[in-house]
Order: structure tokens, then sequence, then C-alpha cells
């Protein structure tokens, strides 16, 4: 079903009192009523292992309920090559019934969190994952999306040689 189609059916339960629409849009539907995942073109995800390295990931988000929801925080887990990068999305975020937007996030990557990853860098079998939570605000409930994990991303590598150069220098 097209997600105007969904919307539009969902605009003619908004009349109805606030306490019927908590019955119909628990914390749980809502909270299934949004989907995340990673934005699907080019670089969504990057990696930047130079000195001072960060990583940037571009969420795309749909929101399926018929209410305008708010993205209040986000904490993110960005799993590599057996290495951990956490960064928070603290910015209030504002998506429309049926919008589908993206937001981005950007975090720094420890040194030695950088040469594991370069360490352990394979071209044909490169292992990353994402673990969100999410809490959001909309007129009826907060709500959480809960720890749940995005695998199989791809990744777009910023001076991988570079790292790999130094590492091989200094030993």
């Amino acid at each position: 079903m097209e997600l105007s189609a969904l919307t539009g059916i969902w605009k003619w339960f908004k009349w109805l009192p606030k306490f019927l629409l908590k019955r119909v849009f628990s914390k749980d539907r809502l909270s299934e009523l949004i989907l995340i995942d990673v934005k699907a073109r080019h670089r969504s995800v990057s990696l930047n292992l130079m000195d001072k390295s960060t990583f940037g990931i571009y969420f795309q988000v749909i929101n399926m309920t018929p209410f305008e929801i708010e993205l209040d925080r986000a904490e993110i887990e960005f799993n590599i090559n057996g290495a951990r990068l956490k960064t928070q999305y603290m910015r209030k975020t504002f998506f429309k019934a049926g919008e589908v937007a993206s937001w981005f996030v950007e975090g720094n990557v420890d040194p030695a969190d950088a040469n594991h990853i370069a360490k352990h860098f394979n071209e044909n079998d490169d292992r990353a994952s994402i673990t969100l939570h999410c809490d959001f605000n909309c007129i009826l409930h907060n709500f959480k999306k809960a720890y749940f994990t995005l695998e199989g991303v791809n990744i777009n590598y910023t001076n991988l040689k570079s790292r790999l150069k130094q590492l091989a220098q200094s030993t």
C-alpha cells in the first residue's frame, strides 16, 4: 500500500477522542509505524580514518503514523570490525504524518579504534552494523523505538590506505 494512501485513511481517525486513539495507537503500535534505516544512496555511511578520525551516518525515517512525531534523542552504536563507536543525536527533529525524511549523525573515532578497524579491514568480508535506540514524542504518547539493529551496512572508507601506511611505518 502506498504511504500517502495509508496516511490519508488514518487522518480520518484524528477526530476521535484521545482516550480512544490511545487504545488504537499504543506505544508499541506507534513504534512499529516508525521505520528507520540507513539512507539508500551512495555514501550514507562514511568512515574517515585519518589523524582525527570521524564517522557519519545518514538515516532515513518513514513516519507511517497519522500524527506528527518528534525525535527527541537517539543513541547510536556503530559496530565495525570489532570496534564499537558510539554517539548521540540530541537535536529535536519533527516528522509530519506520512513524511519520508532523513537525519545525519556524526561522531569521533578513538585513534586506537581507528587502528583496529584499519588492521582488520577485509574488502570481501567487511562486517558492520548499527544499533539504534530512539525516543519519540507525539500528542498521544512518548514512546521508544528500543534497541534494534541494522545489519549489512556498506561503508565508504576515506584515508584507509593512509592509516595502514602509518601503521606499517610505526612497526
